[in-house]
């Protein structure tokens, strides 16, 4: 990783990590400003995750790196998989229906142009 490159991790997003890289695909390689304004019509519970990570990382680099934030652009979105949330639903004559909460690790990476 280079010296300029900024970065923010949210883990344990309740999410899963399919969903995540779907949408991760969508801003890679753009700039910051673009990639939030399709973050912010894009229809999906991943999409405003990935958003607040991006403004995230955008505020680090900011702040703590003195750049530009027109000079900014997404090098790279990780995902990982991470346990599952094993949860149960009680349902009727006295029986229980489990089902699980999938999770991940988002890392946004930027670098400036």
């Amino acid at each position: 990783m280079n010296k300029e490159n900024m970065t923010a991790t949210l883990k344990y997003a309740i999410v899963s990590d399919k969903k995540m890289l779907l949408i991760s695909k969508l801003v890679k390689w753009k700039d910051v400003q673009e990639a939030l304004d399709i973050l912010e019509y894009t229809p999906k519970k991943a999409a405003k995750i990935l958003a607040k990570v991006v403004k995230s990382a955008a505020a680090n680099a900011v702040t703590n790196g003195k750049k530009n934030l027109w000079d900014l652009y997404i090098e790279s979105v990780e995902v990982w998989k991470w346990p599952k949330l094993k949860r149960i639903r009680f349902t009727s004559r006295s029986r229980i229906s489990h089902y699980e909460k999938y999770r991940c690790f988002v890392k946004v990476v930027l670098n400036t142009k």
